[in-house]
């Protein structure tokens, strides 16, 4: 990947017009030019040229950022901000190390999925002692106040069966070419280890439209988190291992149901693999294949929904930064809930504003990230809708908590869920 050195051009583009100020989620909060990227780039270039050091300071400017891309999009000048918040928390990793608690989980995501497996399978039969509520189907509440997990946070309930476990997914080996479009299905850990209900109705949807469905059982963390945080060094080895787990297999296509893991399929990949020329060519074929599975079913596979039940309920739609701004699927997942004739669709104002999840801000600075949050559940309120649907479990994590902590009553559900 580019180094902040070589980002030396993108920063130059910027001509400090604030226009990142109007749609900088942070910003909105905070009020301090340090929140927007016209401030963070300024500080990022008085560090790249020995102006300031890596001091805290420097290091809590840099992690202020839900990396959502608004300003990227927005800047007249096309300054590609996020990479350069990439590099900059890159850099700053490679010199002090990554944090202990993060290098271990991501350490046994990569290297066994067992160990991790274990790990939450024990987590799973104790949640009930440090959370209240554990049966409940939103979340659950510490029974503590604890870091991370306190606060009045609501946090998923890990699940009793991990999706790669289930019927479902075990039971799909790899098919012959039947004439029929061959995909290889990617869950990701929220699916996997918070959701596997998602990873089910995204089967069965995908064989509804008449694909053949298969789920390779060695796939890893996509690394999303891991190059979040800054550790480039991790995301890269996770981006091989599934890169060597997906080529293994003669597919047409590649989906996922998470915006986030799409995201770092399709591009993170060949970022962090990049100073590797020999891999160019199996990254190009790999990352063509990828697709969400919403521009899947509406653009190739032309699914439309059956009329699923939903109650006659008022559905309105989220869109995930990863998905939205990343990938560039907006109309597809509205088209989708809008073809069951069993859903009343109706926009909420700003459905694209950032729901305060990305950029690991939600572990770094909970206050700061459920502040971001409260705007959207503001719009969720406005629009009377009773189902709140999204194309990324990171986002229905963090609209969960944010509907329960500013008290309204909404149920946030998975497209692939309604349709």
């Amino acid at each position: 990947m580019r180094k902040l050195v070589e980002l030396k051009y993108e920063l130059d583009k910027c001509v400090k017009c604030g226009t990142c100020r109007s749609v900088c989620p942070t910003f909105r909060v905070l009020g301090r030019e340090t929140a927007c990227a016209r401030g963070k780039l300024t500080l990022i270039d008085a560090y790249s040229s020995g102006a300031i050091g890596l001091s805290d300071a420097y290091l809590k400017h840099l992690k202020e950022c839900t990396l959502c891309g608004a300003c990227r999009d927005t800047c007249p000048k096309g300054v590609d901000t996020v990479a350069i918040y990439n590099a900059a928390r890159v850099d700053a990793v490679q010199k002090l190390g990554a944090p202990v608690a993060a290098s271990l989980v991501f350490k046994n995501l990569l290297e066994s999925s067992k160990v991790m497996d274990a790990a939450l399978k024990i987590a799973t039969r104790l949640q009930g002692l440090i959370f209240k509520d554990a049966t409940a189907e939103s979340g659950l509440l510490s029974r503590f106040s604890l870091p991370v997990i306190g606060k009045g946070r609501l946090l998923p309930p890990l699940a009793r069966e991990f999706f790669l476990e289930t019927s479902e997914a075990r039971g799909l080996p790899a098919p012959a070419k039947t004439g029929k479009a061959k995909v290889a299905f990617y869950a990701g850990c929220g699916v996997n280890y918070l959701m596997p209900d998602v990873g089910k109705a995204s089967i069965e949807i995908l064989k509804k439209a008449g694909a053949d469905v298969f789920v390779p059982s060695a796939q890893v963390c996509c690394g999303m988190p891991a190059f979040a945080s800054g550790d480039a060094a991790m995301a890269r080895q996770m981006a091989l291992k599934n890169l060597e787990v997906f080529e293994a297999f003669d597919c047409d296509y590649i989906t996922t149901s998470c915006a986030t893991c799409g995201h770092g399929l399709k591009h993170m990949f060949a970022d962090v693999l990049s100073d590797n020329p020999e891999l160019s060519s199996r990254i190009e074929a790999f990352s063509a294949k990828v697709i969400d599975i919403n521009a899947l079913l509406v653009n190739v596979l032309k699914y439309r929904s059956g009329g699923k039940e939903t109650g006659g309920k008022l559905v309105t739609y989220h869109d995930p930064c990863h998905l939205n701004r990343a990938q560039n699927v907006r109309n597809e997942p509205r088209e989708l809930l809008k073809s069951n004739k069993n859903i009343a669709f109706k926009e909420m104002a700003f459905p694209c504003s950032c729901c305060g999840l990305g950029g690991g801000l939600s572990l770094t600075n909970y206050d700061l990230s459920i502040e971001i949050t409260e705007r959207k559940i503001e719009s969720i309120r406005a629009s009377g809708a009773d189902i709140v649907a999204t194309a990324c479990p990171g986002c229905m994590v963090q609209l969960r908590d944010g509907l329960h902590k500013y008290g309204v009553n909404a149920r946030v559900a998975h497209v692939v869920e309604l349709i």
